[in-house]
């Protein structure tokens, strides 16, 4: 199996997999106890997924120093970035 964006569900239009060459695929897919996909097809009904928010992890939080993009844009604005 080849994976591409057009053999993934999501709303997306890409994978940072495209191309990659894989020995297996999943051919049914569970979500606490219902079947969603089945033989390769979404089979749950639409808007039966539940978004569960968590906490950032401290890794996601700001460094407090300026990254070169960032300083670059603020230099050509003229205002200090931090």
């Amino acid at each position: 199996m080849t994976v591409s964006a057009a053999n993934i569900h999501d709303n997306v239009g890409y994978t940072p997999y495209e191309g990659m060459k894989l020995k297996g695929w999943p051919v049914t897919v569970l979500s606490r106890g219902r079947i969603v996909v089945d033989d390769g097809k979404l089979v749950a009904q639409r808007g039966s997924g539940a978004f569960l928010p968590c906490a950032l992890s401290e890794a996601a939080a700001p460094l407090g120093r300026a990254t070169p993009e960032l300083a670059f844009v603020a230099e050509r604005a003229g205002t200090p970035l931090v």
